[in-house]
Protein backbone atom coordinates (compact mmCIF):
# COMPACT_ATOMS: atom_id res chain seq x y z
CA UNK A 1 0.00 0.00 0.00
CA UNK A 2 1.18 3.29 -1.18
CA UNK A 3 1.47 6.36 1.22
CA UNK A 4 -1.94 8.40 0.64
CA UNK A 5 -3.59 5.44 -0.88
CA UNK A 6 -5.91 4.51 1.93
CA UNK A 7 -9.72 3.94 1.88
CA UNK A 8 -12.05 3.74 -1.24
CA UNK A 9 -10.93 6.35 -4.07
CA UNK A 10 -13.91 8.77 -5.91
CA UNK A 11 -13.56 6.14 -8.69
CA UNK A 12 -14.22 2.66 -6.56
CA UNK A 13 -16.92 5.05 -4.80
CA UNK A 14 -19.20 5.61 -8.17
CA UNK A 15 -18.31 2.21 -9.06
CA UNK A 16 -19.64 0.62 -6.10
CA UNK A 17 -22.34 2.66 -5.84
CA UNK A 18 -23.44 2.59 -9.36
CA UNK A 19 -23.53 -1.13 -9.22
CA UNK A 20 -25.42 -1.04 -5.73
CA UNK A 21 -28.31 1.36 -7.52
CA UNK A 22 -28.74 -0.96 -10.56
CA UNK A 23 -29.58 -3.72 -8.26
CA UNK A 24 -32.20 -1.97 -6.18
CA UNK A 25 -33.79 -0.29 -8.80
CA UNK A 26 -34.12 -3.59 -11.07
CA UNK A 27 -35.32 -4.68 -7.78
CA UNK A 28 -37.94 -2.20 -7.03
CA UNK A 29 -39.16 -2.13 -10.28
CA UNK A 30 -39.76 -5.56 -10.65
CA UNK A 31 -41.76 -5.19 -7.42
CA UNK A 32 -43.93 -2.48 -8.77
CA UNK A 33 -44.84 -4.45 -11.94
CA UNK A 34 -45.61 -7.33 -9.95
CA UNK A 35 -47.85 -5.06 -7.63
CA UNK A 36 -49.71 -3.41 -10.90
CA UNK A 37 -50.29 -6.84 -12.21
CA UNK A 38 -52.58 -8.02 -9.40
CA UNK A 39 -56.03 -7.42 -10.25
CA UNK A 40 -58.02 -6.00 -7.16
CA UNK A 41 -61.34 -7.47 -8.15
CA UNK A 42 -60.97 -10.79 -9.24
CA UNK A 43 -57.46 -11.48 -7.28
CA UNK A 44 -55.99 -12.80 -10.58
CA UNK A 45 -52.71 -11.50 -12.42
CA UNK A 46 -53.33 -9.80 -15.69
CA UNK A 47 -50.91 -10.46 -18.36
CA UNK A 48 -47.94 -8.86 -19.83
CA UNK A 49 -48.04 -8.04 -23.64
CA UNK A 50 -44.99 -7.20 -24.60
CA UNK A 51 -41.81 -5.79 -23.02
CA UNK A 52 -39.47 -2.41 -23.62
CA UNK A 53 -36.52 -0.88 -22.00
CA UNK A 54 -36.68 2.47 -19.97
CA UNK A 55 -33.76 4.73 -18.93
CA UNK A 56 -33.85 5.76 -15.13
CA UNK A 57 -31.29 8.73 -14.43
CA UNK A 58 -30.39 8.02 -10.80
CA UNK A 59 -27.79 10.52 -8.64
CA UNK A 60 -25.79 7.21 -8.75
CA UNK A 61 -25.82 6.56 -12.32
CA UNK A 62 -28.33 5.29 -15.09
CA UNK A 63 -30.16 2.05 -14.98
CA UNK A 64 -31.83 0.47 -17.70
CA UNK A 65 -35.13 -1.61 -16.86
CA UNK A 66 -37.45 -3.70 -18.38
CA UNK A 67 -40.82 -1.65 -19.06
CA UNK A 68 -43.73 -4.50 -19.09
CA UNK A 69 -46.56 -3.03 -21.29
CA UNK A 70 -49.67 -4.60 -19.11
CA UNK A 71 -52.87 -5.96 -20.53
CA UNK A 72 -56.22 -4.62 -18.77
CA UNK A 73 -58.05 -7.57 -16.68
CA UNK A 74 -59.66 -9.77 -19.63
CA UNK A 75 -61.70 -11.74 -16.96
CA UNK A 76 -63.17 -8.35 -15.39
CA UNK A 77 -63.48 -6.24 -18.85
CA UNK A 78 -63.75 -8.94 -21.49
CA UNK A 79 -65.19 -6.66 -24.21
CA UNK A 80 -62.06 -3.80 -23.79
CA UNK A 81 -58.51 -4.86 -24.74
CA UNK A 82 -56.13 -2.30 -23.75
CA UNK A 83 -52.10 -2.79 -22.61
CA UNK A 84 -49.97 0.88 -20.72
CA UNK A 85 -46.73 1.15 -19.54
CA UNK A 86 -46.83 0.69 -15.89
CA UNK A 87 -43.11 2.42 -15.23
CA UNK A 88 -44.68 5.40 -16.79
CA UNK A 89 -46.53 5.57 -13.72
CA UNK A 90 -43.67 4.71 -11.47
CA UNK A 91 -40.89 7.52 -12.95
CA UNK A 92 -43.03 9.72 -15.42
CA UNK A 93 -39.76 12.36 -16.00
CA UNK A 94 -37.13 8.87 -16.32
CA UNK A 95 -35.60 10.15 -13.46
CA UNK A 96 -36.03 10.68 -9.96
CA UNK A 97 -37.03 13.72 -7.93
CA UNK A 98 -33.19 13.61 -6.48
CA UNK A 99 -32.09 14.38 -9.60
CA UNK A 100 -34.60 17.03 -10.80
CA UNK A 101 -33.88 18.75 -8.18
CA UNK A 102 -30.25 18.20 -7.54
CA UNK A 103 -29.32 19.63 -11.16
CA UNK A 104 -31.72 22.71 -10.57
CA UNK A 105 -29.95 23.13 -6.96
CA UNK A 106 -26.76 23.54 -8.88
CA UNK A 107 -27.87 25.38 -11.61
CA UNK A 108 -29.19 27.88 -9.42
CA UNK A 109 -26.07 28.63 -7.72
CA UNK A 110 -23.52 27.98 -10.84
CA UNK A 111 -23.07 28.15 -14.19
CA UNK A 112 -24.68 25.57 -16.42
CA UNK A 113 -21.35 24.31 -17.68
CA UNK A 114 -20.08 24.34 -14.16
CA UNK A 115 -22.92 23.02 -12.53
CA UNK A 116 -22.70 19.50 -15.08
CA UNK A 117 -18.83 19.26 -14.20
CA UNK A 118 -19.84 19.18 -10.43
CA UNK A 119 -22.60 16.34 -10.95
CA UNK A 120 -19.74 14.35 -12.68
CA UNK A 121 -17.25 15.04 -10.70
CA UNK A 122 -18.73 13.45 -7.53
CA UNK A 123 -21.53 11.56 -8.60
CA UNK A 124 -21.20 8.62 -11.51
CA UNK A 125 -23.11 10.23 -14.00
CA UNK A 126 -22.42 10.09 -17.74
CA UNK A 127 -21.79 12.96 -20.20
CA UNK A 128 -25.15 13.14 -21.37
CA UNK A 129 -25.58 15.18 -18.09
CA UNK A 130 -24.34 18.14 -19.99
CA UNK A 131 -25.24 22.06 -19.47
CA UNK A 132 -28.22 22.01 -21.70
CA UNK A 133 -29.92 19.12 -19.77
CA UNK A 134 -29.07 20.85 -16.48
CA UNK A 135 -31.07 24.44 -17.51
CA UNK A 136 -34.03 22.63 -18.98
CA UNK A 137 -34.33 21.19 -15.82
CA UNK A 138 -33.27 24.26 -13.68
CA UNK A 139 -36.26 26.25 -16.02
CA UNK A 140 -38.96 23.47 -15.69
CA UNK A 141 -38.34 23.23 -11.31
CA UNK A 142 -38.86 27.52 -12.04
CA UNK A 143 -41.94 26.37 -13.82
CA UNK A 144 -43.56 24.15 -11.17
CA UNK A 145 -42.65 26.48 -8.19
CA UNK A 146 -44.10 29.59 -9.69
CA UNK A 147 -47.11 27.23 -10.73
CA UNK A 148 -47.18 25.89 -6.66
CA UNK A 149 -47.28 29.74 -5.95
CA UNK A 150 -50.53 30.15 -7.97
CA UNK A 151 -51.85 27.37 -6.69
CA UNK A 152 -51.15 28.56 -3.16
CA UNK A 153 -52.77 31.97 -3.87
CA UNK A 154 -55.70 30.32 -5.29
CA UNK A 155 -56.31 27.37 -2.88
CA UNK A 156 -54.75 28.93 0.26
CA UNK A 157 -55.44 33.06 -0.59
CA UNK A 158 -53.34 35.27 2.39
CA UNK A 159 -56.37 36.45 4.49
CA UNK A 160 -54.78 40.01 4.59
CA UNK A 161 -57.95 42.17 4.66
CA UNK A 162 -57.73 46.24 4.83
CA UNK A 163 -58.73 47.32 9.01
CA UNK A 164 -58.62 43.24 9.80
CA UNK A 165 -55.32 44.09 11.56
CA UNK A 166 -54.89 42.83 15.49
CA UNK A 167 -52.51 44.77 17.22
CA UNK A 168 -50.06 44.11 19.89
CA UNK A 169 -50.65 45.45 23.23
CA UNK A 170 -47.17 46.75 23.29
CA UNK A 171 -46.96 49.74 20.77
CA UNK A 172 -43.44 50.62 20.77
CA UNK A 173 -42.42 47.17 20.48
CA UNK A 174 -40.20 47.06 17.33
CA UNK A 175 -40.65 43.29 17.15
CA UNK A 176 -44.43 44.17 15.68
CA UNK A 177 -43.27 45.46 12.68
CA UNK A 178 -42.31 43.44 9.57
CA UNK A 179 -40.66 45.49 7.07
CA UNK A 180 -40.24 45.07 3.03
CA UNK A 181 -37.30 45.85 1.20
CA UNK A 182 -38.03 45.99 -2.38
CA UNK A 183 -35.70 47.15 -5.17
CA UNK A 184 -35.45 46.59 -8.61
CA UNK A 185 -32.49 44.98 -10.84
CA UNK A 186 -32.10 45.29 -14.92
CA UNK A 187 -31.17 41.96 -16.41
CA UNK A 188 -29.74 42.05 -19.99
CA UNK A 189 -33.05 40.84 -22.58
CA UNK A 190 -31.78 38.58 -24.97
CA UNK A 191 -35.79 40.04 -26.87
CA UNK A 192 -35.34 42.71 -28.93
CA UNK A 193 -39.60 43.63 -27.97
CA UNK A 194 -38.04 44.22 -24.14
CA UNK A 195 -35.48 46.50 -25.02
CA UNK A 196 -31.82 46.17 -23.78
CA UNK A 197 -32.87 45.26 -20.20
CA UNK A 198 -35.84 44.73 -18.15
CA UNK A 199 -36.99 45.19 -14.50
CA UNK A 200 -37.25 42.54 -12.14
CA UNK A 201 -38.68 42.98 -8.35
CA UNK A 202 -36.39 41.79 -5.95
CA UNK A 203 -37.44 41.85 -2.39
CA UNK A 204 -36.65 40.64 1.17
CA UNK A 205 -39.03 40.35 4.38
CA UNK A 206 -38.08 40.18 8.11
CA UNK A 207 -39.04 41.82 11.45
CA UNK A 208 -38.38 46.13 11.55
CA UNK A 209 -35.91 45.56 14.58
CA UNK A 210 -32.38 46.25 13.30
CA UNK A 211 -30.25 43.40 13.45
CA UNK A 212 -32.85 40.83 13.26
CA UNK A 213 -32.96 37.82 10.94
CA UNK A 214 -33.31 38.93 7.94
CA UNK A 215 -35.87 37.03 6.35
CA UNK A 216 -37.40 35.50 3.07
CA UNK A 217 -36.71 36.27 -0.76
CA UNK A 218 -39.39 36.64 -3.09
CA UNK A 219 -38.76 37.95 -7.11
CA UNK A 220 -40.81 38.23 -9.65
CA UNK A 221 -40.62 39.28 -13.59
CA UNK A 222 -44.71 40.81 -13.29
CA UNK A 223 -44.34 43.99 -11.81
CA UNK A 224 -48.11 44.30 -11.75
CA UNK A 225 -50.23 45.72 -7.74
CA UNK A 226 -51.84 41.89 -8.16
CA UNK A 227 -48.65 40.12 -8.07
CA UNK A 228 -46.50 42.21 -6.07
CA UNK A 229 -49.51 42.02 -3.62
CA UNK A 230 -49.57 38.05 -3.43
CA UNK A 231 -45.86 37.44 -3.14
CA UNK A 232 -45.28 39.81 -0.75
CA UNK A 233 -48.20 38.69 1.12
CA UNK A 234 -46.50 35.02 0.84
CA UNK A 235 -42.83 35.59 1.97
CA UNK A 236 -44.80 37.95 4.93
CA UNK A 237 -46.81 34.75 5.98
CA UNK A 238 -43.71 33.01 6.03
CA UNK A 239 -42.06 34.96 8.37
CA UNK A 240 -44.98 34.85 10.92
CA UNK A 241 -47.45 37.80 10.01
CA UNK A 242 -50.75 36.87 10.85
CA UNK A 243 -52.49 40.16 10.37
CA UNK A 244 -50.79 41.28 13.75
CA UNK A 245 -48.43 44.33 14.03
CA UNK A 246 -47.79 47.13 10.87
CA UNK A 247 -46.37 46.61 7.64
CA UNK A 248 -43.50 48.89 6.67
CA UNK A 249 -42.29 49.00 2.83
CA UNK A 250 -38.34 50.33 2.48
CA UNK A 251 -37.81 51.13 -1.29
CA UNK A 252 -35.49 54.01 -3.21
CA UNK A 253 -38.87 55.76 -4.16
CA UNK A 254 -39.07 54.58 -7.60
CA UNK A 255 -42.79 54.87 -9.09
CA UNK A 256 -43.40 51.23 -10.03
CA UNK A 257 -42.93 50.74 -6.26
CA UNK A 258 -44.94 53.20 -4.79
CA UNK A 259 -48.27 51.06 -5.66
CA UNK A 260 -47.44 48.46 -3.34
CA UNK A 261 -48.42 49.86 -0.27
CA UNK A 262 -51.85 51.31 -1.31
CA UNK A 263 -52.39 47.01 -2.03
CA UNK A 264 -51.37 45.86 1.05
CA UNK A 265 -53.26 45.35 4.43
CA UNK A 266 -53.40 48.44 6.85
CA UNK A 267 -51.60 50.05 8.70
CA UNK A 268 -48.72 49.72 6.19
CA UNK A 269 -46.30 52.63 5.49
CA UNK A 270 -44.40 53.44 2.80
CA UNK A 271 -40.73 54.82 3.60
CA UNK A 272 -38.28 55.87 1.62
CA UNK A 273 -34.78 53.94 1.83
CA UNK A 274 -32.32 56.82 4.00
CA UNK A 275 -29.11 56.07 1.87
CA UNK A 276 -30.80 57.28 -1.69
CA UNK A 277 -31.62 60.54 0.49
CA UNK A 278 -28.17 61.18 1.94
CA UNK A 279 -26.65 60.18 -1.29
CA UNK A 280 -28.51 63.10 -3.07
CA UNK A 281 -26.96 65.53 -0.57
CA UNK A 282 -23.91 63.95 -0.88
CA UNK A 283 -22.74 65.54 -4.31
CA UNK A 284 -23.87 69.12 -2.78
CA UNK A 285 -22.04 69.02 -0.12
CA UNK A 286 -18.83 68.01 -1.91
CA UNK A 287 -19.09 71.18 -3.79
CA UNK A 288 -19.98 73.43 -1.00
CA UNK A 289 -16.82 71.28 0.51
CA UNK A 290 -15.14 72.58 -1.77
CA UNK A 291 -15.85 76.28 -2.48
CA UNK A 292 -14.85 76.58 1.15
CA UNK A 293 -11.30 75.50 0.70
CA UNK A 294 -10.50 77.24 -2.53
CA UNK A 295 -12.74 80.46 -2.35
CA UNK A 296 -10.92 82.77 0.22
CA UNK A 297 -12.89 85.84 -0.88
CA UNK A 298 -16.32 84.65 -0.32
CA UNK A 299 -15.99 83.32 2.97
CA UNK A 300 -19.32 84.55 4.71
CA UNK A 301 -21.17 83.61 1.68
CA UNK A 302 -19.69 80.04 0.99
CA UNK A 303 -19.42 79.64 4.93
CA UNK A 304 -23.70 80.34 4.86
CA UNK A 305 -24.31 77.71 1.95
CA UNK A 306 -21.80 74.94 3.22
CA UNK A 307 -24.04 75.11 6.71
CA UNK A 308 -27.34 75.41 4.94
CA UNK A 309 -26.27 71.77 3.17
CA UNK A 310 -25.84 70.33 6.63
CA UNK A 311 -29.04 71.93 8.13
CA UNK A 312 -30.93 70.56 5.29
CA UNK A 313 -29.57 67.27 5.86
CA UNK A 314 -30.50 67.08 9.07
CA UNK A 315 -34.46 68.78 8.54
CA UNK A 316 -34.74 65.64 6.36
CA UNK A 317 -32.93 63.64 9.36
CA UNK A 318 -35.11 64.56 11.32
CA UNK A 319 -38.73 64.31 9.44
CA UNK A 320 -39.06 68.29 9.12
CA UNK A 321 -39.93 68.22 4.76
CA UNK A 322 -41.73 71.13 4.69
CA UNK A 323 -39.07 72.98 5.90
CA UNK A 324 -36.62 71.17 3.65
CA UNK A 325 -38.54 71.53 0.91
CA UNK A 326 -38.68 75.36 1.67
CA UNK A 327 -34.87 75.73 2.37
CA UNK A 328 -34.26 73.90 -1.10
CA UNK A 329 -36.13 76.75 -3.01
CA UNK A 330 -34.28 79.63 -1.39
CA UNK A 331 -31.28 77.92 -1.69
CA UNK A 332 -32.28 77.37 -5.57
CA UNK A 333 -33.29 81.17 -6.03
CA UNK A 334 -29.96 82.34 -4.85
CA UNK A 335 -28.12 80.23 -6.55
CA UNK A 336 -30.05 81.20 -9.58
CA UNK A 337 -28.80 84.69 -9.07
CA UNK A 338 -25.21 83.81 -8.85
CA UNK A 339 -25.56 81.50 -12.01
CA UNK A 340 -26.66 84.91 -13.99
CA UNK A 341 -23.12 85.88 -12.70
CA UNK A 342 -21.12 83.51 -14.69
CA UNK A 343 -20.05 81.58 -11.38
CA UNK A 344 -19.48 77.64 -12.33
CA UNK A 345 -19.81 76.58 -8.63
CA UNK A 346 -23.00 77.78 -7.84
CA UNK A 347 -24.46 76.73 -11.02
CA UNK A 348 -23.31 73.12 -10.55
CA UNK A 349 -24.70 73.57 -7.05
CA UNK A 350 -28.43 74.81 -8.97
CA UNK A 351 -28.08 72.01 -11.02
CA UNK A 352 -27.75 69.47 -8.45
CA UNK A 353 -30.81 70.98 -6.17
CA UNK A 354 -33.46 70.80 -9.34
CA UNK A 355 -33.67 67.09 -9.08
CA UNK A 356 -33.60 66.80 -5.23
CA UNK A 357 -36.15 69.22 -4.72
CA UNK A 358 -38.44 67.17 -7.11
CA UNK A 359 -37.39 64.52 -5.39
CA UNK A 360 -38.65 65.37 -2.04
CA UNK A 361 -41.80 66.62 -3.36
CA UNK A 362 -42.22 63.30 -4.88
CA UNK A 363 -41.75 61.33 -1.80
CA UNK A 364 -42.96 63.64 0.35
CA UNK A 365 -45.05 61.22 2.29
CA UNK A 366 -42.27 58.60 2.32
CA UNK A 367 -40.12 60.40 4.18
CA UNK A 368 -40.33 59.89 7.79
CA UNK A 369 -38.75 60.58 11.02
CA UNK A 370 -35.61 58.86 10.23
CA UNK A 371 -33.74 59.21 13.56
CA UNK A 372 -36.52 58.31 15.86
CA UNK A 373 -36.40 55.34 14.04
CA UNK A 374 -32.79 54.32 14.31
CA UNK A 375 -32.76 55.26 18.24
CA UNK A 376 -35.73 53.00 18.59
CA UNK A 377 -33.76 49.99 16.90
CA UNK A 378 -35.59 50.36 13.48
CA UNK A 379 -34.45 49.55 9.82
CA UNK A 380 -34.13 52.37 8.11
CA UNK A 381 -31.95 51.42 4.27
CA UNK A 382 -32.83 48.55 2.02
CA UNK A 383 -29.28 47.21 2.93
CA UNK A 384 -31.50 43.52 2.31
CA UNK A 385 -33.22 44.81 -0.81
CA UNK A 386 -29.42 45.57 -1.88
CA UNK A 387 -27.64 42.33 -0.55
CA UNK A 388 -30.78 40.45 -2.25
CA UNK A 389 -29.86 42.27 -5.84
CA UNK A 390 -26.70 41.19 -5.48
CA UNK A 391 -27.44 37.80 -4.19
CA UNK A 392 -30.05 36.69 -6.30
CA UNK A 393 -29.33 38.24 -9.98
CA UNK A 394 -25.81 40.08 -9.90
CA UNK A 395 -23.92 37.10 -9.16
CA UNK A 396 -25.58 34.52 -11.33
CA UNK A 397 -26.86 36.80 -14.13
CA UNK A 398 -25.19 40.30 -14.11
CA UNK A 399 -21.51 40.80 -12.52
CA UNK A 400 -19.83 37.32 -13.25
CA UNK A 401 -22.01 36.02 -16.07
CA UNK A 402 -23.15 38.43 -18.02
CA UNK A 403 -25.68 36.85 -19.87
CA UNK A 404 -28.52 37.91 -21.76
CA UNK A 405 -32.05 36.80 -20.93
CA UNK A 406 -35.75 36.35 -21.94
CA UNK A 407 -38.34 37.50 -19.03
CA UNK A 408 -39.95 34.27 -18.85
CA UNK A 409 -36.27 32.19 -18.61
CA UNK A 410 -35.11 34.97 -15.99
CA UNK A 411 -38.26 34.76 -14.29
CA UNK A 412 -37.90 30.88 -13.52
CA UNK A 413 -34.15 31.03 -12.64
CA UNK A 414 -34.80 33.29 -9.78
CA UNK A 415 -37.44 31.43 -8.68
CA UNK A 416 -35.28 28.44 -7.91
CA UNK A 417 -32.28 30.35 -7.07
CA UNK A 418 -34.53 32.35 -4.26
CA UNK A 419 -36.18 29.21 -2.96
CA UNK A 420 -32.90 27.66 -2.42
CA UNK A 421 -31.48 30.18 -0.63
CA UNK A 422 -34.34 30.42 1.60
CA UNK A 423 -33.66 26.90 2.34
CA UNK A 424 -37.64 26.26 1.64
CA UNK A 425 -37.12 24.34 -1.88
CA UNK A 426 -38.89 20.95 -0.72
CA UNK A 427 -41.37 22.97 1.37
CA UNK A 428 -42.79 24.60 -2.03
CA UNK A 429 -42.65 21.52 -4.13
CA UNK A 430 -44.35 19.56 -1.39
CA UNK A 431 -46.99 21.98 -1.56
CA UNK A 432 -50.82 19.97 -2.20
CA UNK A 433 -54.14 22.07 -2.19
CA UNK A 434 -56.33 20.93 0.20
CA UNK A 435 -59.34 18.39 -1.24
CA UNK A 436 -62.35 19.86 0.03
CA UNK A 437 -64.95 16.57 0.46
CA UNK A 438 -68.64 17.13 0.40
CA UNK A 439 -71.25 14.74 1.72
CA UNK A 440 -73.06 14.74 -1.69
CA UNK A 441 -69.76 14.01 -3.08
CA UNK A 442 -71.45 9.98 -3.69
CA UNK A 443 -74.40 11.18 -5.78
CA UNK A 444 -71.44 12.11 -8.25
CA UNK A 445 -69.43 9.27 -8.37
CA UNK A 446 -69.71 6.72 -10.81
CA UNK A 447 -70.44 2.68 -9.96
CA UNK A 448 -67.59 0.71 -10.89
CA UNK A 449 -69.10 -1.87 -13.82
CA UNK A 450 -69.02 -5.04 -11.07
CA UNK A 451 -71.04 -3.35 -8.12
CA UNK A 452 -73.67 -1.82 -11.09
CA UNK A 453 -73.71 -5.78 -12.50
CA UNK A 454 -74.65 -7.44 -9.19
Amino acid sequence: MTAGAVGFSIEDGKAIMGHLQQVIVKQQCESYVVARRFCMDCEHFRRIKDYSERKIRTVFGCVEVLNPRILNCQRCVPYFRAASAVLQDFCPDQATPEVMELSPRLGSLMPDCKAADVIAEFLPVKSTESFATVRHRTLALGKRLDEKARDRAWFDPPHAGEREQIELDLSNDPEREFVVSIDTAHIKSASEADGRTFEIAVARCGRGLRGSRPGHYFVTADTSKQELRLRTLQALQSEGYERRGEVTMLSDGAEIMKRLPRNLPRPTKHTVDWFHVAMKIQPLQQVADHIVRWRKEWTNETIVLDEEIRALKWKLWNGQVNRAIEHRRETIADMSMLREQVDLCAGRIWQLAQPLLTYIRQNKSAVVDYGARYRSGRRIATALAESAVNSLTARRMVKKQQMRWSRRGAHLMLQVRAAVMNGNLLEQLSYEPAIFKSRFDWLFKPTPPLLRAA
